[in-house]
């Protein structure tokens, strides 16, 4: 079978670009008058206009977390309230739920099982929670009896519409410094997540470590490296999957004990068929093959958002290190995505996606969270305006 018989489009269906947070940060400065480039101003313009004419600029749980990494609460604001206002607070789904159908994928076509194409889960959806753990949280209003049915009372449906748009936005924006206090009484642990990226960082630290006392081939260096992504990032659910469809994956691999590397032709494609996975390798693989590069979050939470963006986004903005890395390993025209390599290019990139949009045609998705031309909710203030007012005494 072919390598594009094995890899499945995962394209969303709508145009869609991500954007790593740099460019955010250069997009807010913009916003805010002070461009650190003079083009930033035009850029800025140009990413407005495409997301206006319904290309989607998503957000991923890398995201959350970085921006959270910024300590001035008020940069974050002005750099969320650029990105809520863009990207309309539109999330691709958690790594987990999108690595599931992945792993499946690869299962069905290197084990034949399940016996089933497995089907495709909803990947663009909206919020913090679909992100983080993939599935949608939205604020509801209660009454004495219960959840109020929107529709016996339309005249509170935009309120709570922009109740919801508001509260993502402050969901990115994260709290303020005033704020953190009542906000841990009420179970908020930063360090929590702080302290899980520390331990999959010092796994990296740890094998780099090895590598200088006893270096290895470039191809023993990526099979070592799939095999600790795979045991180390996503061993529960591989246990799961195999458990659920009774695969015996020594059998499957065609493992003989009396030789050990009997089974890693088999086993090296099938992580190969999941595109998420094969770019973190080759991401990881290049970083290791670089002795004078020291491992940080930063490095992490790149691996972690070009392994989804790649496969499921048409156009990917990284930073310039990531661009070459990825440039070395051919993931973009694997994957049917453009890499952008230089930001100057990225607005000829949108006028294509653009004038797909148009070719395309049909109502947004999701028209009952934002509608055509309306304004992100960012401001307390707009949301005030809504609140019905009660009569004076």
């Amino acid at each position: 079978m072919s390598e594009a018989a094995d890899s499945p489009n995962l394209h969303m269906a709508t145009p869609s670009v991500y954007l790593d947070l740099w460019v955010w940060i250069r997009l807010a400065r913009a916003a805010k008058g002070t461009p650190q480039e003079a083009s930033d101003t035009n850029l800025l313009v140009a990413v407005r206009d495409a997301s206006a004419a319904g290309v989607l600029f998503p957000l991923s749980a890398t995201h959350y977390m970085e921006v959270g990494k910024i300590t001035d609460p008020r940069q974050r604001a002005e750099v969320a309230r650029v990105m809520a206002s863009i990207s309309h607070c539109r999330t691709m789904r958690s790594r987990r739920v999108l690595l599931r159908h992945q792993m499946l994928h690869a299962m069905h076509v290197s084990f034949g099982r399940p016996t089933f194409r497995p089907r495709s889960p909803r990947v663009l959806g909206i919020g913090a929670a679909w992100a983080l753990v993939g599935e949608r949280a939205p604020l509801i209003l209660r009454g004495p009896s219960g959840k109020v049915d929107m529709d016996t009372v339309p005249e509170l449906r935009d309120l709570l519409r922009k109740a919801n748009q508001y509260a993502e936005f402050q969901l990115l924006a994260g709290p303020r410094d005033e704020e953190i206090e009542n906000l841990r009484r009420l179970g908020y642990r930063p360090e929590a997540m702080r302290k899980v990226t520390r331990s999959r960082l010092e796994w990296e630290e740890m094998y780099a470590e090895m590598l200088a006392d006893d270096p290895v081939s470039r191809h023993e260096l990526r099979v070592r490296v799939q095999a600790r992504e795979l045991l180390h990032e996503h061993y529960e659910l591989l246990r799961e999957l195999l458990d659920e469809y009774h695969i015996d994956l020594h059998r499957e691999i065609g493992l003989d004990k009396a030789r050990p590397r009997s089974g890693r032709p088999r086993m090296t494609a099938f992580a190969d068929r999941m595109p998420s996975v094969r770019i973190a390798v080759d991401l990881k693989a290049e970083l290791f093959s670089n002795q004078t590069k020291t491992w940080t979050m930063n490095a992490l939470y790149d691996v972690d958002a070009l392994g989804i963006a790649v496969p499921y986004c048409h156009v990917v903005v990284p930073d310039r290190e990531m661009a070459n890395l990825l440039s070395r390993s051919k993931a973009g025209p694997r994957n049917g995505t453009r890499i952008v390599m230089r930001l100057r290019d990225l607005p000829a990139e949108l006028a294509d996606l653009q004038a797909q949009v148009h070719a395309a045609g049909g109502d947004p998705w999701d028209r009952d969270w934002i509608g055509p031309g309306e304004d992100f909710c960012t401001a307390i203030e707009d949301l005030r305006a809504l609140a019905p007012h009660r009569p004076a005494a």
